[in-house]
């Protein structure tokens, strides 16, 4: 179904603000949402709103986001998110970041205490559009088992990196899984009851499988073999054990049944002009792009993120859902009481 993302926008306020979240952290929360569906990350999208609102129910998750400052020294802040939204807890703790990094040059804050923040591209989006590196690591439930294991251990992981593009040229900004795929696309295939590439993921006795619901029950592939394993564990203790977070396979799934998740988010952030002036950062982004793209020999190339920006352009203001994150949205509507003329 294609819909405008004003419908979206609304829609995800009215839902976030029926379920009892207030009403400034539901506008930075829908705009995360609106920023997945236009990158064509709509897996991270408002089909999750039905696990926030199961989770907030059962009192797995707040639908405030009270963050408290555990420590604060200079440069580095540490933040309990009091298990809310991560959305909430990852913008606010950029903000304090890039404060911070325009203060000292570099700012870094730790969250503990968190959930799923969606993608991880919105956030250090924000810190480059202030001319500024972000880097930015969370852990999450296990779905990748250690090379040679048999047991998922660590997250997929999320790795997001951003800084400014040349002059009149989109971000940069790199945002990755360290496995073959996001969970988010396994799941979403096992809802709509598709088959996955193969090389995605493992089932729970170690074989390949294209399976969506067998490879939910098994291991992602994580990227480059012990590599991307490498990368997840380097992540599980930036994000986690650093943060005071959980690590170490105790982290929870967004959508546990009975259990709060406890993600760990690592925000890092430093200022550009500190090492040089962004004059100068930005002719020789200019270089660097052209020669990157002069390698081609067929297809455009692009940088990290730029052809998920020229979706955004492209889609002028118009998304897809699926039928079964449709059904999704007007089951929740339902559940939630709102009125039927906000169903999809």
């Amino acid at each position: 179904m294609e819909l405008s993302i004003q419908k979206i926008e609304a829609l995800s306020n009215q839902i976030l603000e029926k379920i009892g979240v207030p009403n400034d952290e539901a506008k930075i929360i829908t705009d995360t949402v609106k920023y997945a569906h236009l990158r064509g990350k709509g897996t991270h999208g408002i089909g999750r709103y039905s696990i926030y609102n199961r989770k907030i129910e059962e009192n797995l998750m707040q639908a405030n986001t009270d963050l408290t400052v555990i420590s604060d020294s200079g440069t580095s802040i540490v933040l309990d998110a009091q298990n809310g939204f991560g959305q909430v807890a990852t913008y606010k703790g950029m903000e304090l970041a890039i404060k911070k990094a325009k203060e000292f040059g570099m700012g870094a804050v730790a969250i503990r205490h968190s959930n799923s923040f969606g993608t991880s591209g919105y956030f250090v989006d924000m810190a480059a559009d202030e001319n500024m590196v972000g880097i930015l690591f969370a852990n999450s439930g296990p779905a990748i088992a250690p090379t040679g294991g048999n047991k998922p251990l660590f997250g997929t992981n999320p790795i997001g990196i951003g800084f400014p593009g040349g002059n009149n040229k989109p971000n940069v900004i790199l945002d990755m899984a360290t496995s073959n795929a996001a969970r988010g696309k396994i799941r979403l295939a096992a809802l709509n009851n598709e088959e996955i590439p193969q090389g995605w993921a493992i089932d729970n006795k170690g074989n390949p499988t294209t399976d969506a619901n067998e490879a939910l029950k098994g291991s992602m592939v994580p990227i480059g073999d012990h590599k991307g394993y490498g990368l997840s564990l380097i992540v599980d203790v930036l994000a986690g054990l650093l943060t005071g977070a959980a690590f170490g396979g105790d982290v929870n799934r967004l959508n546990h049944k009975d259990k709060i998740s406890n993600y760990g988010h690592l925000i890092l952030v430093m200022d550009i002009e500190r090492f040089q002036t962004l004059t100068d950062f930005k002719t020789k982004m200019d270089y660097l792009t052209r020669n990157v793209k002069e390698t081609k020999v067929e297809q455009e190339i692009f940088l990290p993120g730029e052809s998920s920006y020229i979706r955004q352009e492209l889609a002028k203001g118009v998304v897809t859902l699926t039928d079964k994150q449709v059904e999704l949205v007007n089951n929740l509507i339902d559940k939630i009481q709102l009125s039927n003329d906000l169903k999809l």
